[in-house]
């Protein structure tokens, strides 16, 4: 085989890997109770996703992302990188070391959003889904085990990040599917592409909510779009 008919089955391969992988349409609609700290919305969320023209979800969703910005009612292309907590691949992120207590401790990817997913599961339970205090540790938990814990240096929050790591990264979270942001080329107002990943927990496993009662009077800023900051801090 000639290196010519080489480059072209590999190029066939790569431009096949894509369409391998479902696409769905994820929207942002509100920031749930519209808890704010150190200058950020924290989950959950509330969104809806479709695949083509069929609604598939529609309710809480968690962002595992803090480096990347998200605006209201600005639709994006996802894939499904894990279903039923098992990733493919796929997924944004992949294994994490991390420092607790002057101790680097080495995470593979699984591990990783096995731990998100519990805390996500956590997040979204009756009584805990409108706690300001547990928005923030479990939203910024979750944030910080993809952002090598820059997120927050809270100790709350590095606990329960810590606890999360190690008390559970042998659980599968069947309940729990990520959303990974697919190649998409359309831009959100700010001129930037969309690329956040979020977690959605299973209705089964979570509270049902009305999407439009969540999203009530917060559409507030920038000409009625909402900034979902997902890296910069204030003050």
């Amino acid at each position: 085989m000639n290196l010519k008919a080489r480059t072209l089955i590999a190029l066939s391969m790569l431009a096949a890997t894509p369409a391998a992988f479902a696409q769905y349409t994820m929207t942002l609609t509100g920031v749930g109770d519209g808890v704010v700290s150190n200058g950020v919305y924290v989950s959950p969320y509330v969104g809806t996703i479709t695949q083509g023209s069929t609604p598939v979800y529609s309710g809480y969703v968690i962002c595992d992302d803090f480096n990347t910005e998200s605006y209201l009612n600005t639709p994006w292309t996802a894939t499904q990188s894990s279903t039923g907590g098992v990733l493919n691949g796929a997924e944004k992120f992949g294994a994490v070391s991390l420092m607790f207590g002057g101790t680097q401790y080495d995470f593979t990817a699984q591990q990783a959003y096995n731990a998100a997913s519990w805390l996500a599961t956590q997040l979204v339970q009756p009584g805990n889904v409108t706690d300001p205090t547990t928005q923030v540790n479990d939203g910024f938990a979750i944030w910080n085990i993809f952002d090598n814990n820059n997120a927050s240096s809270s100790a709350a929050v590095l606990q329960t990040e810590f606890t999360a790591l190690t008390g559970h990264d042998n659980t599968v979270s069947g309940n729990v599917t990520v959303y990974t942001p697919a190649a998409d080329t359309r831009l959100n107002p700010q001129g930037v592409n969309q690329s956040q990943e979020f977690l959605v927990v299973n209705p089964t496993a979570a509270p049902e909510i009305d999407p439009a009662s969540a999203a009530s009077g917060l559409s507030l800023l920038l000409g009625g779009l909402m900034v979902l900051r997902g890296g910069r801090r204030h003050g």
